[in-house]
């Protein structure tokens, strides 16, 4: 009985010995990477047992679909924290309070000043930027622009922006508070009679 050929490795530059016909039809089967007729049918069958499948959540375990329409807008912990000055030593309270946080609120509103004029001033240069000319000139744009939102975007910017935006609230309900007070207390003052 004939032993079949064993391929053997082949020196540098040269094709490997195969036991394989290389006919046009082969190669041309190969390529296509079609599968041989009826092995398509061949694939073996999985079989899933009850237990094995994954269990079901309850159904009550489902979150609740979420609700698409305009929420209301909560109510800001200041609001709730300095409510209408009832008394002097409230009044000196909330006084103190604005006092501590105003010069947090002016260097932040600086900077934020600074930055948001700087973010002004380089936009209107892009947008005065003449059409690219040729597709390098285009990425450069491009790539300008990409720069251009990533620092309007950066989140330390943004971060200080809601900042100074919270206190400038903030010590705009606290003032209103206490001018409020001093309002009531000057009216009370004037109508009042003493005998």
């Amino acid at each position: 009985m004939p032993v079949p050929e064993r391929p053997q490795p082949s020196p540098a530059g040269h094709e490997p010995r195969t036991l394989v016909s290389r006919s046009p039809v082969s190669r041309a089967r190969q390529a296509q990477c079609q599968p041989a007729p009826g092995e398509l049918h061949r694939r073996p069958r999985k079989i899933v047992f009850a237990d094995e499948l994954r269990p079901r959540a309850p159904p009550y375990a489902e979150k609740p679909p979420k609700v698409l329409g305009p929420r209301p807008n909560p109510v800001p912990d200041y609001e709730l924290k300095y409510p209408p000055v009832s008394s002097r030593r409230d009044r000196s309270r909330y006084a103190a309070v604005f006092q501590d946080q105003y010069g947090e609120f002016l260097e932040l509103q600086r900077e934020v000043g600074a930055t948001q004029a700087k973010l002004r001033q380089l936009e209107a240069l892009l947008m005065s930027l003449p059409p690219p000319r040729s597709q390098e000139e285009a990425h450069v744009a491009a790539r300008v622009w990409r720069e251009f939102e990533k620092k309007r975007a950066d989140p330390g910017f943004l971060d200080k922006q809601a900042r100074c935006h919270y206190l400038k609230s903030k010590l705009r309900h606290i003032k209103a508070q206490i001018r409020k007070f001093d309002d009531q207390g000057d009216s009370d003052s004037e109508g009042s009679v003493y005998f």
